[in-house]
């Protein structure tokens, strides 16, 4: 592992735990908190589609100025739902699991205390789904190792972003989170953690470069485009002639990584990509719902329709329903995304969407969070590695196909290959006597 310049960081006051969740702007003092974005999108979970949709869209128009939620120990009420994982008898064993628990912590070293640390967290946007796992889980991990989250939503709006990594930064956490934020949009803030000892740690999203982050820990969006591009190209091939694909793109690296899967999946095959348009962040379920619309009616040929950013998916599955009413793929053109987030599987329940490739997205919080706990206990530098070796079968990253043909029970989640909070709480109960 490469060392990294990571000095000590007081953080006088913000190693108190147990205090009442608040809200504030850069701006103004912390008052109470307020309904979110974020409580809006999970209500999503218990209304009929459209009115679901209707919902998100003005949850994410009203949202307000970039704010820093400030967690206690435990997570708030609407954090601590969390959809079921599928019970499943596949991958590593309980047995096995708690073997290689062990084996880690005594690897790590003699049995220490892990300190008590306030660690800042900015968020891609925390309307979306994906996001609320990812943090989620961080809020949860931390909650075991006795630390405190202090959290700042960007909104998918750079500016906001900009202005949430100075108010992290004006707090001094121990650390700072983030789940797939690209260095160039938050550049100066990082150089600024660096040259204060504060180590910055990206989650969710491949990033490339990221060599002004201290690490970071990703699932593997390359490989997963490779799979839903594999998976394409299979069904495409079944029809005769060319066949077009509307392919939606995101700028960010881990969007580019599983465009450019597709684009290598269709080499040599009768698929070609006719359109390509960009994902709007702040925008993303109206945005993606007239983008397609459009481009419906532009190549109406089309057979497949590619969704880059997960949370967009309602907006194209909306799309093709309205130019193609009670019709599936092939009469109407597959909608292809990511993750196994209960709306998309819902989604695919309906027939609307065709095929997700899923990954259980909360490992990688889990694992930022014991490699911070490693630092702060140990000063063990952070590994470089974005997907650490835990053990022999220890893959917690692992993806699949998830279709009509393959769903988890309604409401629940794809079992993980690996019980990784499992993992994790064994390793740290020997290892720190928490959990």
């Amino acid at each position: 592992m490469v060392p990294v310049d990571r000095r000590p960081v007081n953080t006088p006051d913000a190693h108190q735990r147990g205090a009442a969740v608040k809200t504030r702007t850069p701006e103004r003092p912390m008052t109470e908190q307020r309904p979110t974005a974020h409580s809006a999108w999970r209500r999503l979970w218990l209304v009929p589609l459209g009115t679901a949709i209707a919902v998100a869209i003005a949850a994410c128009s009203s949202a307000s100025s970039s704010s820093v939620q400030q967690n206690s120990s435990s997570p708030p009420a609407s954090q601590a739902s969390q959809p079921s994982p599928a019970a499943s008898s596949s991958g590593a064993s309980a047995a096995q699991v708690n073997t290689a628990a062990l084996a880690a912590a005594k690897a790590a070293g003699s049995p220490t205390k892990v300190p008590t640390e306030t660690i800042g967290y900015l968020r891609y946007i925390a309307a979306d789904s994906s996001d609320q796992r990812i943090y989620n889980a961080f809020v949860a991990a931390a909650d075991v190792l006795g630390w405190k989250v202090i959290s700042c939503d960007g909104q998918g709006n750079p500016t906001v972003m900009v202005q949430c990594m100075n108010t992290l930064l004006a707090d001094h956490p121990a650390a700072i989170v983030n789940d797939g934020i690209p260095q160039s949009l938050i550049a100066t803030g990082l150089q600024q953690a660096k040259s204060e000892g504060i180590p910055t740690v990206y989650t969710g999203g491949s990033l490339t470069p990221a060599n002004l982050y201290t690490a970071g820990y990703v699932p593997p969006d390359a490989a997963m485009g490779q799979m839903l591009g594999n998976y394409i190209v299979q069904q495409l091939s079944k029809l005769s002639g060319t066949q077009d694909v509307i392919a939606q793109t995101f700028a960010a690296p881990w969007g580019q990584a599983r465009v450019n899967s597709l684009t290598t999946a269709i080499k040599g095959t009768n698929v070609k990509i006719v359109a390509q348009p960009a994902a709007d962040a702040t925008n993303l379920v109206q945005g993606t719902q007239s983008q397609i619309s459009s481009l419906l009616t532009q190549y109406p040929n089309a057979k497949a329709v590619w969704v880059t950013f997960d949370g967009a998916v309602s907006g194209a599955a909306q799309a093709v329903a309205a130019k193609y009413p009670g019709e599936s793929f092939p009469q109407a053109p597959m909608v292809a995304t990511f993750y196994d987030e209960l709306q998309t599987l819902q989604l695919i329940r309906q027939g609307m969407v065709t095929v997700t490739v899923a990954e259980p997205l909360e490992w990688c919080s889990w694992v930022a969070a014991d490699q911070l706990a490693e630092y702060f206990a140990r000063k063990t530098p952070l590994s470089q590695s974005v997907r650490p070796d835990y053990g022999a079968d220890m893959t917690f990253w692992q993806p699949t196909l998830v279709t009509k043909a393959n769903l988890p029970p309604a409401g629940q989640l794809v079992t993980p290959p690996v019980n990784f909070v499992s993992f994790f709480k064994t390793k740290w109960h020997a290892e720190f006597g928490v959990g």
